[in-house]
């Protein structure tokens, strides 16, 4: 993976980021953003509404289904009517859920709106198809992921690695490389790697019969590997509170990183805890405190940065730069790191995305931090 531009940046809160764009006469465009509701993606919801609120004349937001594999009609549909106002000069999809590739290739060619400047985030399609419909492509450093998660375990001294996912997300390109990554690492330090099958969230047994299914099976993998140490990982976002609620009360049960590595994901809500959303330090502190409570402290890691709330906030500020023709036309990265750096509030890294061929997609942007030691944070 080619490395491009990394960043070092004083800490500033989350939202106080937006660009000199955003003036006090009200700007003759909107920004439209597409979230999920707050059972997939609770971060990237705030961080929409929060700015809807602060913006009312400037942001449309709109969610897109809980089932959004089954009702991918419905996200095109939600997406196609942003760009029927011609209003909308940018449009910011987080978490690009099935449909962006085919919404976007529509708004592009069947309505011509070639003015309006696409943002998509942890896509859940190809590479190769999203980049090629969409100016700028936002993700987490997918397979440094894997190796983080299999280097921590190894950090543990874990003796197994246990991978939960299901069909529809073996089916994405990045997540089979993620798990790939974390495969052949573990195994290089003699970790057992265990693929693990868990219900999808999006199938008949919904998001609650998926964590009940997670919460029984978690004893269940500790009983079979009785006296040793387990790390364990799960591909999808709604399924993290059940691994955190059972991890923390397994001994021997490690948690490396969530899917979508940030503080905010899951944890606030696995352990009962405040979402303090403009307090980044404090909502690690008082992670680390719970952990500390619950001799896991030493058990469980994430990144310092909530990156899918940045790519909407860092979005949201280029998309205004943008719409005002500040920007040296749609993909300018001088501007998105100014923005990425405004938003970010600590040390970020950037790459392009290189698949398998060594093709690299220049528009395909992936961002990766260091997993935290929560015992750096405890009061």
């Amino acid at each position: 993976m080619k490395k491009f531009f990394a960043l070092l940046i004083a800490v500033m809160m989350v939202f106080g980021v937006f660009s000199a764009a955003v003036a006090d006469e009200t700007p003759a465009y909107k920004i439209a953003i597409m979230t999920g509701t707050t059972s997939q993606g609770e971060e990237e919801y705030y961080a929409a509404t929060s700015l809807a609120e602060q913006y009312p004349d400037i942001v449309i937001h709109d969610t897109y289904p809980d089932n959004f594999s089954s009702e991918v009609e419905t996200t095109i549909s939600k997406l196609i009517a942003f760009a029927s106002d011609p209003e909308v000069k940018a449009i910011i999809f987080v978490q690009a859920v099935q449909g962006a590739t085919a919404a976007f290739t529509q708004i592009l060619n069947d309505m011509g709106r070639d003015d309006i400047l696409l943002i998509a985030g942890v896509p859940a399609e190809d590479p190769a198809d999203i980049s090629a419909v969409t100016d700028i492509v936002l993700a987490n450093d997918e397979i440094g992921c894997g190796y983080q998660v299999a280097d921590l375990a190894s950090q543990w001294d874990c003796d197994v690695l246990v991978h939960y996912s299901f069909a529809r997300h073996l089916s994405y390109e990045t997540i089979v490389a993620k798990r790939d990554a974390m495969k052949a690492t573990a195994e290089s330090y003699g970790i057992e790697f265990i693929e693990r099958d868990c219900p999808d969230p999006t199938g008949d047994a919904g998001m609650s019969g998926a964590q009940a299914a997670v919460l029984e099976d978690i004893p269940k993998v500790m009983e079979e590997y009785a006296g040793k140490k387990v790390c364990f990982y799960c591909t999808n976002c709604g399924l993290q509170v059940a691994l955190q609620q059972a991890i923390v009360n397994q001994a021997n049960a490690y948690y490396a990183l969530p899917c979508c590595p940030s503080p905010y994901h899951g944890f606030q809500e696995a352990f009962g805890l405040t979402a303090t959303y403009g307090d980044i330090d404090g909502a690690i502190k008082n992670l680390a405190n719970y952990l500390n409570e619950h001799d896991a402290i030493n058990r469980f890691s994430t990144w310092s940065l909530p990156v899918n709330m940045s790519m909407i906030n860092a979005g949201f500020s280029y998309a205004c730069a943008y719409a005002e023709g500040k920007t040296d036309g749609k993909v300018d990265m001088d501007v998105l790191s100014q923005c990425f750096a405004e938003a970010a509030g600590s040390e970020i890294e950037l790459g392009t995305y290189v698949d398998a061929s060594g093709v690299e997609y220049d528009n395909y942007l992936l961002i990766a931090l260091e997993p935290i030691n929560f015992a750096d944070y405890l009061d």
